[in-house]
């Protein structure tokens, strides 16, 4: 190769490598943004017996009266592990986790999954909570 011709492509090298770099990082960051996961928001959960607040800080909060749950429900009717909250880029859902554990959201049972509005009333076995989402 000539040595003219090989100083020509080392001198479009030294330019174009450094922008090619700066552009992959600029589509990286821009996938990144685009790809965000939806706000929390001000989600909590308000038991109706007490009013007691359980604000919901995580995508995913475990309900049940286990102690290793997100949400302990201190009651005989709640099951160790019994539902599961989720935030979604659809919006939050409830879903009960096993078959036996009766969830309802006002008054209807779940059974795969269902979508939360604020205002919205979830037996968790005789424990009745209210989400909010503002």
């Amino acid at each position: 190769m000539d040595s003219a011709l090989l100083q020509f492509v080392l001198d479009i090298a030294h330019y174009a490598l450094p922008i090619l770099a700066g552009a992959v990082l600029i589509l990286c960051f821009s996938a990144l943004l685009r790809r965000q996961p939806p706000s929390l928001g001000r989600a909590e959960l308000v038991r109706e017996e007490d009013g007691e607040v359980f604000p919901l800080t995580t995508r995913e909060t475990a309900i049940g009266s286990h102690k290793s749950c997100d949400l302990v429900l201190e009651d005989a009717s709640v099951s160790r592990l019994h539902a599961v909250v989720v935030c979604s880029k659809d919006g939050w859902f409830v879903s009960a986790v096993g078959r036996e554990d009766p969830v309802t959201v006002n008054g209807v049972p779940v059974e795969k999954r269902a979508y939360l509005k604020t205002g919205d009333q979830i037996a968790i076995g005789a424990v009745s909570l209210q989400f909010n989402n503002r």
